[in-house]
């Protein structure tokens, strides 16, 4: 009897510890909604990010007309950060200038874009000799770099795709605006649209110049975090 009646307690103990069907199915369908994804890209989008779609957004964000840019993307454009991304370990940390990472497998503009964007943040924006500074000792101090066509360049986030001369960064402002113009004087000075298809943006190894080439060449590249996105 002693253990029939032990037995009896612990099946009621059980039923009541455990959710009914109904709640552990409304609780799964909540949690499991998929988080809206964006995507950092070209998008013209001033100071703010953008990102790009295939069809129009019904969301409360702020956003341009959709505007059609390269690669067959449309673009949206939005008043805040895409998203925040927790501190990484494989990044180095600038207190007031951000975070940084010079990826040594190369990659042409538009792939190594994409993998920024992957990790939580985007292509490099140079915004101050200070920054030059760090990203020039992160590369001075990188180990070598495979598959480049040429080792002493990797891409950052400006480009002149949309106009030839217009230099932008993948956030959409004005190389100007950025607070870095340092372009190179090498081979008779940069930027020089050398072949007429030079239009996207690179760091050189050797002095933290800016120079321009060819989108679609391999090169080791930096992306970084700015610290407004990083949840600590």
């Amino acid at each position: 009897m002693l253990i029939q009646a032990s037995i009896v307690l612990a099946c009621a103990l059980l039923a009541r510890a455990s959710p009914t069907t109904t709640e552990a199915a409304s609780s799964s369908s909540s949690s499991s909604s998929p988080a809206p994804s964006t995507e950092i890209n070209l998008c013209p989008c001033g100071g703010g990010y953008g990102n790009s779609s295939s069809s129009s957004s019904s969301g409360s964000a702020a956003t341009t007309p959709a505007t059609p840019v390269i690669h067959g993307m449309t673009c949206m454009c939005h008043s805040s950060p895409a998203h925040a991304s927790h501190m990484r370990d494989d990044y180095k940390y600038s207190p007031g200038v951000g975070a940084h990472k010079l990826h040594t497998r190369a990659a042409t503009w538009n792939e190594a874009r994409k993998l920024c964007n992957e990790e939580g943040g985007h292509l490099a924006i140079i915004n101050s000799l200070v920054e030059a500074h760090v990203m020039r000792d992160i590369f001075q101090n990188s180990g070598p770099v495979k598959g480049a066509s040429y080792a002493d360049l990797a891409y950052v986030g400006i480009h002149d795709l949309y106009k030839e001369g217009e230099w932008v960064s993948v956030l959409g402002e004005s190389l100007y605006k950025t607070g870095y113009t340092a372009w190179s004087d090498k081979w008779g000075g940069q930027p020089d649209n050398g072949g007429g298809n030079q239009n996207c943006g690179a760091f050189m190894k050797d002095s933290g110049g800016l120079d321009d080439v060819n989108c679609d060449v391999s090169f080791a590249f930096f992306c970084e975090i700015p610290m407004t996105y990083i949840i600590h």
